[in-house]
């Protein structure tokens, strides 16, 4: 057996073994793979351990280790991420040739007694490796046979060295790959690898072999490089290697898609994708106080953990009523059991009705939420349930078909329940849970959607990739900062201590001349082109200069033009030259971007979709408001796509107030003053998690500590007013229909009071300002007080409305309302401002009817209003409306 060994050769390389050394039993790999193949051959196999089962450990191994030492301070305050920095400490020098015993230095001696202290540590890469050292002088017979090492011994941290030493004490022949390809002689790239190598410089002259493709933004590089790639032959790509460091090439990989090239298929881990998320919401959503909005994003995941129209119903009723037990809650799994019994109508009844049973009690699984305090921790017991929960949905929804993602979510599930058994603690602190689960998440998953297609160009992630020779190098984000150099935490004693013990650890000087190695061997390994690709801006960061840069910086001076390209030039330039092949572009036509348009043409038939309506409060203000957004609106029904939103704390708190009005106030007599207060704080704290949730969370503290007694006390000054104008309870919460003159009306009244055959609707608003709405009545143009009075009377009685305003505990009403004693004076009667709406809802409908729509914001739209319209033009029509891109009053261009 053959095999290649290089540091970074653990993921994507170029060449493979069977292209480079002409063997079938070859394999190039890195630190991981090397280990593993030992293993396998001498018999040591053993399953590996996640991170965070190691933290985990090294964490229960620092507590028993007891009191009085040096990290004692910080693992206080935050064990998990002393644990897994000090685990790091303790691995560095494992892998040094520690042996885990005291050396007479104070921080290592007290990391010895972590050492023995405890369970066993599972073992890490370093300690199978050292484990390795320990047992091939006692294992002949390995079936390897040669190593053929990528970079150069010398450059090679201590542990892999001395591994390289014991097996050649083992019979295994160890060589030097060279893995030089010098260029051709003369040109651009060989006077760079010259330099680099230390000979003498010679001037760049721009022969296209070695170039710098700079661009403003990494989009337009991207489509430079794809462009390049597109202008050659088949032969000319075969041995074309994209070095994408930063494992990502998802946005060159869209620029070759749109030129018909196959995709490199590289995407870098990431732990937000869709699926992983389940995980941390399921244990976000079991801390008190609940906070609807994890449980509802938790629902609208792309795979939510229950039947997608299960959550789409559970997700409405959050919208409506954020809380866990209230009457849109109730309702929703009321529909959702309906649906199952529907969905098993042709199971016998028994068989069916044990079904849906087993389906709800495990879907309510994941809405049992806010049972436990964050202060005093969740039960190891139950955080392992939750991960249990996550684990078995994962593995459901898989179903077989090997999700990458799924496959991950268990995994990562099952490692969250090992690290949980690992620490021996009773009860998890929420802070050391989430870390837990941050630690089994931070690897994250790669996009499994996003895959290499068949092609002759190939992509590596790391520049230790490239372990051999290629024709043709692209170095994608040739940017900054690379690879950071290890900051060694021990001091002079402490190393001399070490020293002293036999422990050789890698300086940070080894260590940088590593790091530089292997970026020069890029270079190096380019036998007839390099593009470095430098954007100055990736995504929307200001990118930093790479490393290499700096060592290129004196050979590029007095450099000849094309030795560095602008990508902008593709952009001004038809045919512009690139490293050997010409970028051609044709000019496109330039269209200007459509414009607003105050006046708009209905199609045919369009004015049927009229007939028939009942208008609102809201849509009558709509409709006055803007004549575009009342049709697209109300009568089409287009709305901007948040179905599932929590309301503001604002609106929240209106909702509490009304639902504790609508319990305190039934059809009859106002209830007695004694005891009012109580009654409404008692509805308030039982209806607050039920409907109002979100109010319970921190940020949310000081307006919810007020509204603990401006709520109450603004419902008993409600009570008193009915007492006080002996006032009737006629309803609240009514839904009520009616016309007038023509115009269909419906609404629900807040509160419908009378006073013999008088009535009067009570609109409750919880507002910071009273100004809006007094100036609606003293204008005269309070469209929603006109259209109560519409629907809350008949021939036989006499209506009027008025607001109570629930934090100023004050009533606004206008002239001959039952409600006040001081009236607001007002230009007009409600029975005025009816007409008024009456008479500007005809004129706009027969506007529409006649197949034209009028958007409101644009500046000539005041030309296309009917004559005779009441209500003035709004001033600013389009502030809080979401339609201005339909309508084009904004216009966004690409």
């Amino acid at each position: 057996m053959h095999l290649v060994f290089g540091l970074s050769a653990d993921g994507r390389v170029y060449p493979e073994a069977t292209e480079a050394v002409g063997a079938i039993d070859a394999a190039v790999v890195g630190p991981a793979g090397l280990v593993s193949v030992l293993e396998v051959q001498i018999g040591l196999v053993s399953p590996s351990a996640s991170r965070a089962l190691r933290i985990a450990s090294y964490l229960a191994k620092l507590r028993v280790a007891g009191g009085g030492r040096f990290w004692n301070a910080s693992f206080e305050k935050d064990p998990w991420s002393t644990a897994a920095t000090l685990l790091e400490w303790r691995d560095n020098l494992i892998a040094a040739g520690w042996q885990g015993s005291p050396v007479g230095a104070g921080r290592i001696d007290d990391l010895a007694a972590a050492e023995m202290a405890g369970t066993m540590l599972p073992l890490g890469l370093v300690d199978r490796a050292v484990r390795l050292l320990t047992a091939l002088p006692s294992r002949p017979g390995l079936r390897m046979k040669r190593i053929t090492l990528a970079e150069p011994r010398a450059l090679l941290p201590p542990l892999w060295r001395r591994l390289l030493e014991a097996l050649e004490a083992a019979g295994v022949s160890v060589d030097q790959h060279d893995g030089g390809a010098a260029a051709a002689e003369g040109s651009d790239l060989r006077n760079v690898q010259s330099a680099l190598a230390g000979e003498t410089l010679e001037p760049l002259k721009g022969d296209g072999t070695f170039v710098i493709v700079e661009a403003d933004t990494e989009l337009l590089a991207a489509e430079v490089i794809a462009d390049w790639l597109a202008a050659g032959s088949a032969e000319e790509c075969t041995g074309t290697v994209v070095l994408a460091p930063d494992g990502d090439t998802a946005l060159l990989d869209h620029a070759l898609r749109a030129l018909g090239l196959p995709a490199l298929g590289l995407s870098s881990a990431s732990p937000w994708r869709g699926a992983l998320q389940v995980l941390p919401l399921a244990y976000a959503a079991a801390w008190q106080p609940f906070d609807p909005r994890v449980l509802l994003n938790l629902l609208m995941r792309p795979r939510p953990p229950i039947s997608r129209w299960a959550a789409k119903r559970l997700a409405r009723a959050l919208s409506s009523e954020p809380g866990i037990g209230g009457a849109a809650w109730l309702d929703a799994w009321a529909g959702i059991e309906a649906r199952l019994i529907e969905l098993h109508a042709e199971l016998e009844p028994k068989d069916a009705r044990k079904k849906v049973d087993a389906v709800l009690a495990e879907w309510r699984t994941w809405t049992d939420v806010g049972r436990f305090d964050r202060s005093l921790g969740i039960p190891t017991v139950e955080a392992q349930a939750i991960a249990g929960r996550v684990a078995a949905w994962a593995m459901r929804a898989d179903a077989g078909r090997n999700d990458r993602l799924l496959l991950a979510v268990a995994a990562a599930a099952g490692a969250v329940v090992d690290a949980l058994n690992r620490l021996e603690q009773e009860v998890v602190p929420a802070l050391l849970l989430e870390r837990i689960v941050s630690q089994v998440l931070s690897e994250g998953v790669v996009n499994p959607d996003h895959v290499p297609e068949a092609g002759s160009v190939r992509a590596v992630r790391s520049p230790g990739g490239l372990w051999s020779a290629a024709p043709r190098v692209i170095w994608w984000g040739f940017v900054g900062p690379g690879e950071r150099v290890p900051r060694d935490p021990w001091d002079l004693a402490e190393i001399e201590a070490l020293g002293a013990a036999g422990v050789a650890l890698e300086s940070s000087a080894d260590a940088a001349r590593r790091i530089g190695a292997v970026y020069t061997r890029v270079l190096q390994r380019s036998a007839e082109r390099l593009i470095l690709v430098r954007p100055a801006l990736s995504r929307d960061e200001q990118t930093t200069v790479h490393p290499l840069a700096h060592q290129l910086k004196p050979i590029l001076k007095g450099a000849g033009e094309g030795v560095v390209f602008k990508a902008e030039r593709v952009l001004r330039e038809p045919d512009a030259a690139l490293v050997g092949r010409v970028l051609t572009r044709h000019p496109g036509g330039i269209k200007d971007p459509p414009v607003g348009a105050a006046k708009w043409d209905l199609p045919a038939g369009a004015a049927g979709l009229m007939e028939g309506r009942r208008e609102s409060a809201t849509s009558l203000r709509r409709l006055f408001n803007c004549h575009f957004g009342w049709f697209a609106q109300d009568v089409l029904g287009l709305r901007p796509g948040r179905f599932a939103e929590i309301p503001g704390p604002d609106q929240l708190f209106g909702n509490l107030a009304h639902e504790i009005a609508r319990r305190l106030l039934p059809p009859g007599p106002p209830p007695p003053m004694d005891g009012v207060r109580a009654a409404a704080t008692e509805l308030f704290e039982m209806l607050l998690p039920q409907i109002a949730a979100p109010l319970l969370q921190p940020e949310h503290a000081s307006e919810l500590s007020a509204a603990r007694e401006l709520v109450p006390a603004a419902l008993e000054s409600l009570v008193g007013l009915l007492h006080q104008r002996a006032l009737e309870v006629v309803g609240s919460e009514l839904e009520r229909e009616g016309s007038y003159r023509g115009l269909s009306l419906q609404g629900r009244l807040d509160l419908l009071v009378r006073r013999g055959p008088q009535v009067a609707v009570l609109d409750l608003k919880w507002t910071r300002s009273e100004r809006r709405y007094r100036e609606e009545i003293v204008n005269g143009s309070a469209v929603q007080l006109a259209v109560y009075r519409a629907i809350s009377t008949d021939a036989s009685t006499k209506g009027t409305g008025g607001y109570f305003l629930l934090r100023q505990r004050r009533i606004l009403a206008g002239d001959g309302s039952i409600l006040t004693d001081h009236p607001i004076e007002s230009e007009r009667m409600d029975s005025e401002t009816l007409d008024m709406v009456a008479g500007d809802w005809k004129r706009w409908r027969d506007l529409a009817s006649s197949g034209v729509l009028v958007a409101a914001g644009l500046d000539d739209a005041i030309d296309h209003r009917p004559e005779g319209l009441e209500f003035e033009p709004p001033k600013e029509p389009c502030r809080f409306c979401d339609l201005t891109s339909l309508c084009r009053v904004q216009v966004e261009t690409i």
